[in-house]
């Protein structure tokens, strides 16, 4: 996992193979950004904007996904991401290969991750992360997901 200030981006080490995401988070006005999806690269690098409430922890659910990384970045509102890695974590639903994505059961213990407005988390295939979940209480909350498909960010990486 990868966190940190939008802004300070281009500094963190471990974001090679993933620029085309951030740029477009860098240079779009994300505050008037349409709610849905919105492509950068095809299906390869995509951005999901999106408005939701925080849920409770009990409401939330843990996921991940085998074909696409999340760069998850928030707008407004206070969330709390739930983090464990995949195989700490017991399956709830079959892997769906249309969405991309599995859930599973809440384990007992995993790591809380408080995201302010203005951050992101970055979350590889083997990383469980239950999103959305409340902050010191329910917000609503605007985001932005860029997906990148793990293919794009094998041969897009310098190192």
């Amino acid at each position: 996992m990868i966190c940190g200030r939008l802004d300070g981006w281009r500094h963190i080490q471990g974001i090679d193979g993933l620029e085309a995401g951030f740029e477009f988070l860098e240079r779009t006005d994300l505050a008037t950004l349409p709610m849905g999806k919105h492509e950068i690269h095809g299906d390869a690098v995509f951005a999901l904007a999106m408005k939701a409430p925080s849920k409770a922890v009990a409401e939330a659910r843990f996921e991940s996904h085998r074909d696409y990384i999340d760069i998850q970045c928030l707008l407004s509102g206070e969330e709390m991401i739930g983090v464990a890695p995949v195989g700490q974590l017991q399956s709830a639903t079959p892997y769906d290969t249309a969405k991309d994505l599995i859930f599973y059961t809440t384990p007992d213990r995993y790591h809380e991750l408080a995201i302010p407005p203005r951050h992101f988390a970055v979350f590889f295939p083997w990383e469980g992360h239950m999103p959305m979940c409340h902050s010191r209480g329910p917000h609503e909350l605007h985001k932005v997901v860029i997906k990148v498909r793990l293919d794009y960010w094998q041969t897009h990486r310098t190192r």
